[in-house]
């Protein structure tokens, strides 16, 4: 067992105490500036004398956390890390992250991802992945052995002696977290050991780690860094560095005090804040209210559409001679205030100013493609509901057309509109590719996806102005000015579906137009959504072959997800519903979920449930279909019915079965593995949902203001494709 040692001489810590107020210029910097730091007691009493521990090397300390000894695999980790941050008064949290060039992960030529866009952040991601090398914990058996909650089983978080915690230090309780080993390692010794948040962490909270008493599946405990002991164990240090930081350490262990954790049995602890709302989802709502006021709408909280329609063009009308669903798809373009330079197309970046504000930079033309239902052109006039439309991945809005669309408008009587999701559309595969290359070209994706938030806003507001579509003979019902408009510009609403279901989180959370959204087979924070999709294959090759050291890949992914939420709905989703942003309406999410998806993690997806609000509709699944795992844990149920909050629904498309019309021989398919990869039993059953008349339904439903019935599922579980049941 470790020895548990403590200081002997009051001298010691006043030696201490002095250095810590000295300090050195680098270390300095690294001061724990604003956060409250218990009383130092003088140590003493009884107690051995602690044995001398080796000095640190400190040659990369500036650009490198040593608290996980240097050289441990890999600088920057444990990250997030508040050794990574400064104190700046001006910012949200007091804080400002500070990563230096040299200690950023490089790519095979070497060339180490800039740290500049970073260090416009006050915080890290509030999904941050918290990602620490711990040698001899390298497989999942020793993840088991430590008894860390596993995703199973999420209410394992709160067990006396669970051995991974996080306290929220504003509250001083534990957050839900499940910890896993990173399974995409082919080199087990290259694994990263990862924490994920079961419930997004609150924006401008700081948050404390702790690992403690830790074994591996051969039964051998782990020791702590000796760094670490240093401050763990109160030993005496002539190094400034490891000095600089002692009264950060003593407010972690202070916060672990109070929540009933001791220091003696601690492995490793540290804290980190995460990145304020401000942070996260200013940019784009500065360029929003810009935009609108442009329009002459400077009151966006009303609900009211003030001012002008969007500038658009019809290019294009085609008229089905015998429509069964659709009548007519009218395709066109519309101008949007540019905020990327050089400009919005593939590649640009956000235009600021001095204060890191967007500012206009032109006008960008915007493509949108709509769909007409025949019930919308023989019906009353002015039936049709607008819904804008969200595309998969790296599509187009052209998508708007598929076949489930076309059965939801022509069923339902809603007009749909696309436009391409820019950051992540087709143009965007380009600029992808080279941004997985090289990291340092990846703030081209969020600032583009940021632009694009913006253009479906603007498409949504062409679709219910008073001067916008409805001006246009191709909203008519014969397709002249002589005959009702189709739309009902009342209300607008969103649908999307795969990367439209994830996108359209974010979109909600800035609409000051619709208040009510269906995200299909939804998710977020793409940092944890790629090692668990089959879609990350293709793309893979090019991140891994140019970044091939294994242990540095989960890094480069949290990284990346500090821009990246700024254009999805992980930087949004706290304040996606029930807490609307600043002139903002409350909004109303349905989530439907497809069980083992292949593509969009089923986890991911009750994250987004949970941080969000939504109810659960009950039975989830069959009994029996998703064994020893707690689903949608700690979501509450629906209660009662008519429903008008945010909901989450599984599809279940059932198990593999024999189906000689399958692709394969066989349909289904099995639950989605616990370890962070793909699900790749069976079919994939991604598209099923939005293919099922029950879905379609429900999504009608909650458009009207509410679900209505206890729900399409016949009082059971949700099915979708030819699944009718066990």
């Amino acid at each position: 067992m470790r020895s548990r040692f403590t200081f002997v001489a009051a001298s010691t810590a006043c030696l201490v105490a002095a250095l810590c107020l000295a300090g050195s210029a680098t270390a300095g910097s690294h001061h724990r500036d604003g956060h409250h730091h218990p009383p130092h007691h003088h140590p003493g009493g009884g107690h051995p004398l602690p044995e001398k521990l080796p000095p640190i090397d400190m040659g990369e300390a500036e650009s490198c956390d040593f608290i996980a000894d240097p050289g441990n695999e890999l600088c920057m980790l444990p990250f997030p890390d508040n050794y990574y941050t400064v104190a700046d008064p001006t910012s949200a949290t007091g804080r400002r992250v500070d990563f230096k060039d040299a200690g950023m992960p490089a790519n095979v030529l070497g060339e180490g991802i800039e740290a500049a866009p970073y260090n416009q952040s006050d915080g890290f991601s509030p999904g941050s992945v918290i990602l620490l090398k711990v040698p001899g914990i390298e497989t999942a058996a020793d993840v088991a052995a430590t008894g860390a909650t596993p995703i199973n089983h999420l209410a394992g978080y709160t067990e006396r002696n669970a051995p991974v915690v996080v306290i929220d230090t504003q509250t001083g309780r534990r957050w839900p977290i499940w910890t896993e080993i990173d399974s995409t390692a082919a080199n087990p010794a290259k694994a990263v050991l990862e924490i994920h948040p079961a419930v997004n962490f609150t924006p401008g909270h700081r948050y404390v780690v702790a690992l403690r008493d830790l074994h591996n599946a051969a039964g051998e405990e782990v020791e702590a860094p000796i760094a670490f002991r240093y401050y763990r164990d109160k030993v005496r240090s002539e190094q400034p560095q490891i000095n600089a930081q002692r009264p950060r350490f003593e407010s972690i262990f202070w916060t672990l005090r109070k929540a009933g954790i001791g220091r003696h049995d601690l492995y490793l602890a540290w804290d980190f804040t995460v990145a304020s709302t401000q942070n996260t989802t200013g940019r784009e709502l500065a360029m929003r209210n810009a935009a609108f006021a442009r329009l002459g709408d400077t009151n966006l909280a009303d609900g009211i559409p003030q001012g002008a329609s969007p500038s658009f063009t019809v290019t294009s009308v085609e008229n089905e001679p015998a429509p069964e669903q659709i009548a007519r798809r009218v395709k066109g373009t519309f101008e949007v205030p540019c905020y990327l330079f050089p400009d919005c197309g593939p590649g640009g970046l956000m235009h600021l100013n001095a204060n890191e504000e967007p500012i206009q930079n032109g006008t960008w033309t915007a493509n949108f493609d709509c769909i007409v239902p025949a019930s919308a052109v023989t019906g009353p006039g002015g039936s049709a509901r607008p819904s804008l439309y969200g595309h998969g991945l790296f599509g187009t809005g052209s998508e708007v057309g598929s076949s489930p669309q076309r059965e939801l408008s022509e069923n339902h009587d809603i007009v749909q509109c696309a436009t391409d999701e820019i950051g992540m559309s087709e143009s965007d595969v380009g600029p992808t590719l080279a941004a997985l290359q090289n990291v340092s070209a990846f703030p081209a994706i969020p600032d583009r996806l940021q632009q694009g938030l913006l253009d479906e806003l603007y498409l949504g507001r062409a679709m219910i102005s008073p001067s916008g579509f409805t001006t246009d003979a191709a909203f008519h019902q014969d397709g002249t000015l002589l005959t009702p408009s189709v739309l009902n510009t009342h209300e607008l609403f969103y649908n999307g579906n795969s990367q439209g279901g994830i996108m359209g989180g974010a979109l909600t959370a800035v609409s000051p137009d619709f208040t009510r959204a269906s995200l299909g087979v939804p998710a977020m924070n793409y940092s944890t959504l790629l090692p668990r999709s089959v879609d990350f294959d293709q793309f893979a090759q090019f991140l891994y072959g140019s970044y091939p050291n294994e242990t540095a890949r989960p890094l480069i992914l949290d990284l990346m997800q500090m821009l990246w939420d700024r254009g999805e709905p992980d930087g949004y989703a706290s304040r996606m519903t029930g807490n609307p942003l600043p002139d903002t309406p409350r909004h109303q999410v349905l989530l439907d979920i497809t069980f083992g998806d292949h593509q969009v993690t089923n986890y991911q997806a009750d994250v987004e449930a949970r941080t969000i609000g939504a109810a659960a509709h009950r039975p989830v699944l069959f009994p029996g279909r998703w064994p020893n795992t707690e689903v949608l844990w700690n979501v509450p149920t629906i209660s009662r019915y008519p429903y008008t909050g945010s909901a989450a629904y599984y599809w279940d498309g059932g198990p593999v079965r024999p189906e000689p019309a399958g692709p394969s021989g066989t349909i289904g398919t099995e639950p989605p593995p616990y370890e962070n990869l793909p699900n790749r039993v069976g079919e994939d059953p991604h598209g099923l949902p939005r293919a099922t008349a029950a879905e379609q339904q429900l999504v009608s439903d909650f458009f009207d203001g509410a679900i209505l019935h206890s729900d399409e599922c016949g009082g059971g579980p949700c099915y979708s494709g030819t699944f009718t049941g066990p």
